[in-house]
C-alpha cells in the first residue's frame, strides 16, 4: 500500500509539472505572437512611436531573455516596453548598432546568384544542316554565274539585264530568309538555312557593285564603295535587330575579301571602306556574341596585314592610323563591354591589339608615324589601370611593358630630323627617360611585383643607350665628347638615382631577377661615368684630356664597384645578413670581371695601376672586416661577463672584494 500511494503522488506531481509547463509554453507562444503582430504592423510604416507589447509573467520573461537576447550583459529583454532606437548618425560607421533592426529584418535577402549552365553540346544533326546551308549557299551562288554566263553566250542577256536579275535574285533569297525566320523568337537560335539565305544575297549585292566599277565601269570607284557601305550597314543592322549570330561570323569572314576587292592605295575614293572592321567591332557591342568576337578580331588583323602588302606610299599614313585606332576600339570594347568568355576577351582585348599595332609598324617606318604608337601603347596601359576587371589587371603591365617596346622602335625606325641621326637619337633617348623615371615611380607607387613590366623597361633602356655603350666598350672615346652624350648620360644618372630610392620595390622579385637587373644597372652606371668623364676631359685639355677622362672615368667606375660592395657588406643598415652579402657580392664580381677582361687589356699607365690596387685593397678589408664581425668571440665573448660582473654586484668574486676592502 505504501509503494502504490508513492507512485500515485509521482504521478500527481509530474502532472503537476506538465501542467505548468503547458501553461508556460501558452504564454511564451502568446508573447511570440504578439511580437510578430507588432513588427508587421510597425515595419511598413517604419514609424518611431513605441510599441505596446503584452506584459509576460515573471516566470515567462527571463526564460524568453536567455533565449533572445544576445550575450551582452546590458542588453535590455525583448519583451520589455519597446522605445524608438537612438538616432545615429549616418556618417558613423562603427557606431553601436541595435541587434535587431526592423528595417533591415524588412530587407529581403540577396539570393545567391545560381551558377550558369554548361552550353549543350551541338547536336549531329545541327552540324550535318549548318554544313549543308554552306555548301548550298555556295552551289546557288555558282549556279547563278553559270545560268548568266550561258544567257549572256547565247545573247539572251544584256548587261543591264544581267544587273537587274543580280539584284532580284539577291532580293528573293533576303525575302525567303526573313519569311522563313518570321515566327523565331528574338532570343532563339537562327536556321542555319536562313543564314545562309541572307549571307548569299549579299555576297551577290557585293559582286553586283564590285561588277559596276570593275567590269562594266558604268560607276566611279567612290560611288561604288559608298554604295557598298551602305549595303554593308544595312545587313549589319537586320543581324542585330534579328540577333543572327552565324550571320554576323559569316559577315566577318566575308569582310576581308570586301575590303581586299574594293581598297585600293591609288584612288583616295576608295579609303573609306577600311572602315569594315570598326562595324564589326560595333556589331559586337552589348552581346554576348564570344565566336564574333574572336571573329571580328581576325578580321581586323587579317586585313591589317593586307594593308602591308598592298598598300604604297599614298596611303600609309591612311593604314598606320586605322591600324592604331582599330587596336584601341578592341582594347575599349573589351575593357567596357568584357565577355562571360576570358579567353576571348584575352584576345580581343590584349592580342590583337598588339598584333595589330606590330603589323602597323611595317609601314610606319622611316615616317613621322612612328611616334604615334606611344601614345597608343600608352592610352592602352591608362586604360588598364583606369578598370578594375580581370583583363584589366593583365592588359595594364603589358601594355606598359609595350610601351617600352614603342620607344625602342621610335629609337631604330625614326626619320633623321634634319640635324643629324645622332640629335634624334639624342631626343629620343631623352625622352625616354623621362618616361622611364616616371614609370619607375608609378610601379612602385602600384608595388608591382611582376616581373616583365620592370624587365622590358631595364631591357629598353639598355638598348636606347648602346650608341654610348658601343663607344664606352670599343675604345673610341671621340664620340662621347658631344653634348648629345653628355645629355643621355646625365638621364642615365637620373634613372639610376630614381632606380636606387624606389629599390624596396624590386625587392619582392624572384632573386634571379634581381641579379639580373643589378648587372644591367651597373653597365648603365659604367656607360654614364665614363661617358661623363671623358666629356669633361674633353673640356678640359682637348684631345689628351679625352683619353686621360676615358681612362679614369673606367678606373673610377671599378673602384666605385668595390667601394660599394665594401660599404654594402660591412657598414650598410637596414639590410638583412642575407640581402647585404648578395648585393655585396654582385658589385664585388661584376668589379673582378670588369678588371680581369676589360681593364687588363684597355686601360694603361697610372690609372690601371691604381684601379688594381684599390679593388684588391678593397677585397682584403671585405675578407678581414666581414668574417670578424662574424665571429662572436673575439668581442662580445668576453665583453658580457665583465660587464655583467659590473652591472650586478651580488656576482662580485670573493677575492675581488678582499682586495678592495685590504686597499
Amino acid at each position: 500500500m505504501e509503494n502504490d500511494h508513492r507512485s500515485t503522488l509521482g504521478i500527481r506531481i509530474a502532472l503537476s509539472r506538465l501542467e505548468k509547463a503547458e501553461k508556460l509554453l501558452a504564454e511564451t507562444r502568446k508573447g511570440l505572437e504578439s511580437m510578430v503582430e507588432r513588427d508587421e504592423t510597425t515595419l511598413p510604416t517604419h514609424g518611431t512611436a513605441e510599441a505596446t507589447v503584452p506584459t509576460m509573467s515573471p516566470t515567462v520573461a527571463p526564460t524568453l531573455a536567455t533565449i533572445a537576447e544576445p550575450p551582452a550583459p546590458a542588453q535590455q529583454s525583448p519583451f520589455a516596453p519597446a522605445t524608438a532606437p537612438r538616432p545615429v548618425a549616418a556618417t558613423s560607421p562603427y557606431a553601436k548598432q541595435p541587434w535587431f533592426d526592423p528595417q533591415r529584418a524588412a530587407q529581403p535577402l540577396k539570393s545567391p546568384r545560381p551558377p550558369k549552365p554548361p552550353k549543350p553540346p551541338v547536336p549531329l544533326e545541327t552540324k550535318v544542316i549548318r554544313i549543308i546551308a554552306v555548301v548550298g549557299s555556295l552551289i546557288t551562288v555558282a549556279g547563278v554565274g553559270l545560268a548568266v554566263a550561258l544567257a549572256i553566250q547565247n545573247g539572251l542577256l544584256g548587261p543591264l539585264g544581267r544587273v537587274l536579275l543580280s539584284v532580284l535574285l539577291a532580293a528573293i533569297l533576303l525575302g525567303a530568309g526573313l519569311w522563313l525566320d518570321r515566327r523565331r523568337a528574338v532570343d532563339a537560335s537562327v536556321n542555319p538555312g536562313v543564314s545562309a539565305l541572307v549571307v548569299t544575297s549579299f555576297i551577290t549585292l557585293a559582286l553586283v557593285v564590285n561588277s559596276l566599277f570593275s567590269l562594266l565601269g558604268w560607276w566611279p570607284l567612290w560611288l561604288a564603295v559608298a554604295v557598298m557601305l551602305a549595303i554593308w550597314i544595312a545587313y549589319l543592322a537586320l543581324t542585330r535587330v534579328r540577333k543572327m549570330r552565324m550571320v554576323g561570323f559569316a559577315m566577318c569572314i566575308v569582310a576581308v575579301f570586301l575590303v581586299m576587292s574594293f581598297f585600293t592605295s591609288e584612288d583616295t575614293g576608295s579609303w573609306p571602306i577600311v572602315i569594315v572592321p570598326l562595324t564589326l567591332l560595333a556589331l559586337t557591342w552589348k552581346t554576348s556574341w564570344n565566336e564574333v568576337h574572336f571573329a571580328a578580331a581576325a578580321t581586323a588583323v587579317i586585313v591589317q596585314i593586307g594593308y602591308t602588302m598592298t598598300v604604297w606610299s599614298e596611303a600609309t599614313i591612311l593604314a598606320v592610323l586605322v591600324g592604331i585606332v582599330t587596336a584601341l576600339a578592341f582594347v575599349c570594347v573589351s575593357l567596357f563591354d568584357p565577355l562571360e568568355d576570358n579567353s576571348t576577351n584575352t584576345v580581343t582585348g590584349i592580342i590583337a591589339p598588339l598584333v595589330l599595332l606590330l603589323v602597323a609598324v611595317e609601314l610606319a617606318e622611316n615616317t613621322w608615324t612612328i611616334w604615334l604608337f606611344l601614345p597608343a601603347t600608352a592610352a592602352m596601359a591608362a586604360l588598364g589601370y583606369s578598370r578594375s576587371s580581370k583583363l584589366a589587371t593583365h592588359m595594364a603591365p603589358i601594355a606598359l611593358a609595350a610601351t617600352a617596346v614603342a620607344f625602342v622602335m621610335v629609337w631604330d625606325f625614326t626619320p633623321p630630323l634634319g640635324t643629324g641621326a645622332r640629335l634624334d637619337s639624342t631626343i629620343v633617348v631623352a625622352l625616354f627617360f623621362v618616361a622611364a623615371i616616371g614609370t619607375t615611380i608609378w610601379l612602385s607607387l602600384r608595388a608591382e611585383s611582376r616581373i616583365w613590366p620592370w624587365a622590358f623597361w631595364l631591357g629598353a633602356a639598355v638598348i636606347v643607350t648602346w650608341n654610348l655603350s658601343r663607344n664606352v666598350l670599343s675604345k673610341t672615346p671621340l664620340w662621347l665628347t658631344d653634348t648629345s652624350a653628355l645629355i643621355q648620360a646625365l638621364l642615365i644618372v637620373a634613372f639610376l638615382v630614381v632606380a636606387v630610392r624606389y629599390r624596396k620595390s624590386l625587392a619582392v622579385l624572384p632573386i634571379p631577377a634581381q641579379v639580373v637587373f643589378a648587372v644591367a644597372g651597373l653597365h648603365l652606371s659604367m656607360v654614364a661615368l665614363v661617358t661623363v668623364s671623358t666629356w669633361v676631359g674633353t673640356f678640359i685639355g682637348n684631345t689628351t684630356g679625352m683619353w686621360l677622362g676615358y681612362l679614369v672615368g673606367h678606373a673610377g667606375t671599378s673602384i666605385l664597384w668595390m667601394v660599394l660592395a665594401a660599404w654594402i657588406l660591412l657598414a650598410a643598415r637596414g639590410l638583412s645578413e642575407r640581402a647585404s652579402l648578395g648585393a655585396g657580392m654582385v658589385l664585388a664580381v661584376a668589379g673582378v670581371v670588369k678588371l680581369v677582361f676589360f681593364d687588363l687589356g684597355n686601360l694603361e699607365g697610372l690609372p690601371r695601376a691604381v684601379a688594381f690596387l684599390v679593388c684588391g685593397v678593397a677585397l682584403l678589408a671585405m675578407a678581414a672586416l666581414r668574417a670578424r664581425r662574424k665571429d662572436p668571440v673575439a668581442e662580445s665573448g668576453n665583453a658580457a661577463p665583465a660587464t655583467a660582473s659590473e652591472a650586478s654586484p651580488a656576482h662580485v668574486h670573493p677575492d675581488t672584494e678582499t682586495r678592495t676592502t685590504d686597499v
